[in-house]
């Protein structure tokens, strides 16, 4: 899956072989080969490979073509017409690709660790280091000055003269589907759903999926097993891991879809194999689970799988919100004040909050987006809500780095989407710009996949009416009415999902202890964080203190990994020396 390091000069060679485009790189996955070469009988063969496609696609189309390639994919196109290199990356960002321009030289790779080998580029980007520790990630950036990745749904157009980055794929951000019978929203989910597990079935070789005993987890791994005992698929055999530890609420229900699916399951313990570790921080940037990854890239290979399916991006996918209050906007915009007011008055009771609130809220998330206040989409789902949201950074880190306000790293297109759903498509955003679905270093090497993230299913259920995914007291609403009879029936009665707490503090505590004794912090020495405010976060931490524990993690896992970098560099220069 991954490329080694290449490079070209920006300055035009000559084409040796006449074509106008030549495919100099592709990393991925096509789902929909046949319907492309359908649309492009007159220029491509049957058998085409995916390559082909997508170099006939941007022929044909240009930049704009490249949003007809379905899957998870990467590509590096010549356009010798236009002198210009053309790096891409499906809307998910699934494949990684980074790039480095110096000199009149521009050099790409699938692999952040040989593309740094190779530029010798070391200075950090305090811009990636604001968004790590505010967000977990920057869009668009690396840890390293000058070393970019490629913006999910979008084109880096390198020449002699410029750098573009035009956007080919748009969220659908003012369509809505509307049924007059809601079943059409369940068959319609279901056939997709299925397409989605389906074309990532495509290989004789196992395929192994993570289940947390989740319902988006659970849905995959039923689907799967379903279409492979029906022998709709080409793969024969479904395996599954996941991470256990004592008094886990998960594993009944892991336990349980086990059983349902005739599969044993790969169990890790995260008391053996904890979530974040010392020296486990990641290579080429900082990695959360590291440890984990790293087992589970260790299984598959173990069991001879080069497919790795997930859940992620189903909790946003299905509506899974506590707090979806802002749906009231919808009948406030169309002056509907008494339904508004029967359906306030519906996530008061489940809220046990004002009715007055939630109407003032829903009012101000109608306004056009030009008036309407941004941070109310922001605000975090009632039932996890933090209560503390102390950074430790230090003031005017953020000014210095540019970031001042989410809006300055993030688009704000969005803002554009019918109010009652701007939630949904701002975390959608989010999580595409930060890179989300990108897998882990340790996974890189494999087909490690997302069905939620199938862009027909994404591109339906972002225009399903919000109340039809989530009311009241009625998170997943669509997806158990679609999914129930997929799942064994202790699943169909889960209400709530085990959080990783217990195993996150395990982890934890050891090594803020370890952070407590040393003498060197490097994002304080570096002018980033507090001291005074980091110690007494870790102190709090250690004895289970409220200290806004998920944004500390950032900061731990940060100075980890600037830790490590840092001995590498010492071990390096002593080599050198001897």
């Amino acid at each position: 899956m991954l490329m080694n390091i290449q490079e070209l000069k920006l300055i035009e060679r000559r084409n040796h072989d006449g074509k106008r485009t030549e495919v100099l790189h592709w990393d991925g996955r096509l789902d929909n080969r046949e319907d492309v070469i359908r649309r492009l009988r007159d220029s491509l063969q049957v058998g085409a490979s995916d390559a082909a496609i997508a170099r006939a696609c941007y022929e044909r189309w240009g930049i704009p073509g490249l949003v007809h390639l379905i899957g998870d994919w990467s590509v590096v196109l010549r356009d010798h017409a236009n002198r210009t290199t053309v790096l891409a990356s499906d809307f998910a960002g699934v494949r990684p690709l980074y790039y480095h321009i110096q000199s009149g030289r521009l050099r790409w790779s699938g692999s952040l660790q040989s593309l740094v080998e190779a530029t010798g580029v070391s200075d950090l980007d305090e811009q990636y280091v604001a968004g790590f520790l505010m967000y977990g990630a920057c869009p668009n950036r690396t840890p390293y000055k000058g070393v970019y990745s490629v913006p999910p749904g979008h084109a880096v157009c390198v020449s002699a003269e410029q750098t573009v980055i035009r956007r080919f794929w748009e969220m659908p951000v003012g369509d809505t589907i509307r049924y007059r019978d809601e079943r059409r929203y369940e068959e319609q989910l279901r056939a997709l759903f299925r397409e989605a597990v389906a074309v990532r079935l495509q290989t004789e070789a196992p395929v192994l999926a993570e289940l947390s005993g989740g319902l988006d987890s659970s849905s995959v791994v039923c689907m799967a097993n379903e279409l492979i005992r029906s022998g709709a698929v080409a793969a024969t055999r479904l395996d599954t891991v996941s991470f256990v530890w004592k008094n886990s609420l998960d594993e009944p229900f892991i336990r349980e879809v086990e059983s349902f699916c005739g599969i044993e399951g790969v169990h890790i313990s995260t008391h053996e194999v904890p979530l974040i570790a010392e020296r486990q921080a990641g290579s080429a940037m900082p990695e959360p689970f590291q440890p984990l990854r790293t087992a589970v890239a260790a299984t598959a290979r173990r069991l001879g799988a080069g497919t790795i399916l997930t859940g992620q991006n189903g909790d946003l996918m299905m509506g899974n919100w506590f707090d979806d209050s802002l749906q009231v906007a919808a009948s406030l915009r169309r002056l509907r004040i008494g339904r508004a007011c029967e359906e306030a008055l519906a996530w008061s009771k489940i809220l046990r909050l004002p009715i007055y609130r939630i109407l003032w809220r829903g009012l101000q998330a109608a306004l056009p987006p030009a008036w309407a206040p941004a941070a109310i989409f922001a605000a975090p789902d009632g039932s996890y809500a933090p209560k503390s949201v102390e950074t430790s950074l230090v003031p005017g880190f953020g000014g210095r780095t540019g970031l001042t306000e989410p809006e300055s790293f993030f688009s704000n297109a969005w803002m554009q989407a019918p109010a009652e759903r701007r939630k949904y498509f701002r975390a959608l955003s989010m999580m595409l710009e930060l890179r989300q679905l990108q897998p882990a270093e340790p996974l890189q090497h494999l087909d490690y996949t997302h069905p939620f993230a199938h862009r027909p299913l994404v591109e339906f259920l972002m225009t399903v009416p919000a109340d039809v995914l989530c009311r009241p007291g009625e998170p997943r609403r669509l997806m158990r009415s679609a999914f129930s009879d997929l799942w064994p029936a202790k699943l169909r009665a889960r209400r709530s999902k085990g959080l990783f707490n217990a195993p996150w503090q395990e982890a934890l505590r050891p090594v803020a202890r370890a952070l407590l004794k040393a003498r060197q912090i490097h994002l304080v020495e570096r002018g980033y964080v507090d001291r005074a405010c980091l110690r007494s976060r870790l102190e709090r931490l250690c004895v289970g203190l409220d200290c806004n524990e998920h944004q500390l993690r950032q900061i731990i896992q940060l100075e980890l990994w600037l830790r490590n970098r840092a001995e590498g560099e010492l071990s390096e220069h002593a080599l050198r020396a001897a």
